[in-house]
């Protein structure tokens, strides 16, 4: 064994306890022969963690090619799956950087929305973000990314051209790209720049003579509250009959942007209780100040799916049971849990479930749900091969950076649902409708 080869090991072994005795301090205490964590692992899980990887590094037939990285993180990640939660994860130090950009709405890059086309193995543009470096430069649809900084795409894969393309604002980036028609390909440099994504989108659909706010709430990042904010405002200088917030497809996002935005809709009253990991709870009202008056007389409708979690079902939860909102559409996820993400030295962190969240009424949703007031389900999706882009693929990736959605009203049967209900006379009825 190589003195190059000892101290890689040694250091990983002391990684790990570094790792384990950060991730589970002193305090908490394991259920196994009630010993302290660092009992337990100097006890069980020091040895067979050693010596299989010292079995590794030694007697594996392709020890030269070992990536000590990527067995650092199978590791962590097999010990959050040994918690059997569905809501403790790892996420390695790529998944951070893709988490971030969801948490902040914003990151350095040139504003293109891509795919991997498996027939060609390369990357084809979904479309250019509106206003962005890409946008600029002239991108289109189905355009193909030959190669970035001159490594083939082919050779990248999505994930790894992604993070090539991102980087800090004001770098360049140089493409090869191809578009059919062209006899050759070309090669383009741009200049990073901030993209902003935006999480609120509205517009005012006129329908039955009736004027309807609709809102899309795609997630609660940190910019998510600001946004409402200055939809709700626009929205408020007109004359509007109801207003319809849609979170359906909505995984979540921060636990205090939840309660920000519950607070705009929600004049007082309970929006959420969460219960710690120690036992203690907690009980979190609305924030003062918080509510838009225009919203007090006319009917508010939430649609939500299978799809609406975490962060959407605190702001479900607390319209529905407070009696300010009418819940339209299929049963929410039922994810209560409350994470907190803990950062390793790998770069990569752990999201740990740390309280559990029960709406105002108390309803412990989670792994159940929330039941609408109106069940409606759209009908399924075909499922079809994406040998193109299509046109309203292309939309919504172009309208990623502005606040306008894309609706379709006729065949989107819980939208036409509650718009009916708004302008119908808000009869509050259960049933189904579409299978």
């Amino acid at each position: 064994m190589s003195k190059k080869k000892k101290i890689l090991i040694s250091t990983l072994i002391i990684l790990m306890v570094f790792v384990t005795s950060w991730i589970f301090p002193s305090q908490v205490q394991s259920s196994f022969e009630n010993k302290p964590v660092e009992e337990i692992f100097i006890d069980e899980f020091q040895n067979p963690l050693f010596r299989t990887l010292y079995f590794i590094g030694n007697y594996y037939y392709g020890r030269e090619n070992i990536d000590y990285n990527k067995i650092l993180d199978s590791t962590i990640e097999g010990m959050m799956r040994g918690l059997n939660d569905p809501f403790a994860w790892y996420l390695d130090a790529t998944e951070v950087e893709e988490s971030k950009i969801d948490t902040e709405a914003k990151y350095g890059g040139l504003g293109l929305t891509i795919r991997y086309d498996p027939e060609k193995n390369l990357i084809v543009v979904v479309s250019p973000m509106n206003g962005t470096p890409a946008h600029r430069a002239g991108f289109m649809p189905n355009d193909y990314i030959l190669a970035i900084n001159g490594i083939p795409t082919s050779e990248l894969g999505l994930q790894k051209a992604a993070s090539m393309m991102r980087g800090e604002p004001g770098t360049e980036v140089t493409l090869e790209i191809y578009r059919e028609g062209w006899n050759d390909s070309k090669t383009v440099t741009l200049i990073r720049e901030i993209i902003e994504t935006k999480t609120v989108k509205y517009d005012v659909i006129e329908y039955n003579n009736n004027k309807v706010a609709y809102i899309l709430l795609t997630n609660f990042a940190e910019t998510s509250a600001q946004e409402m904010r200055d939809v709700l405002n626009k929205i408020s200088k007109q004359k509007i009959d109801g207003v319809i917030l849609d979170i359906r497809n909505n995984p979540g996002g921060l636990l205090n942007v939840a309660i920000e935005i519950s607070s705009m809709f929600l004049k007082t009253g309970k929006v959420v209780s969460l219960r710690y990991f120690d036992g203690t709870e907690e009980i979190i009202p609305t924030f003062p100040g918080y509510y838009f008056n225009f919203l007090e007389n006319i009917p508010v409708v939430v649609l939500v799916n299978k799809a609406s979690a975490s962060a959407s079902e605190i702001l479900a939860g607390a319209l529905k049971d407070n009696e300010v909102a009418t819940l339209i559409g299929e049963n929410t996820y039922g994810k209560a849990a409350v994470q907190r993400p803990f950062q390793l030295s790998t770069g990569g962190e752990i999201w740990l479930p740390i309280a559990r969240y029960f709406t105002p009424n108390g309803t412990d949703i989670n792994l159940k749900g929330i039941m609408p007031h109106i069940e409606v389900k759209n009908p399924p999706k075909e499922v079809v091969s994406l040998t193109s882009i299509s046109e309203e693929e292309a939309q919504q990736a172009l309208y990623t950076t502005t606040d306008k959605p894309i609706l379709h009203i006729e065949e989107d049967l819980q939208l036409k649902t509650a718009l009916d209900f708004i302008t119908g006379g808000n009869q509050l009825c259960v049933s189904t409708v579409g299978q």
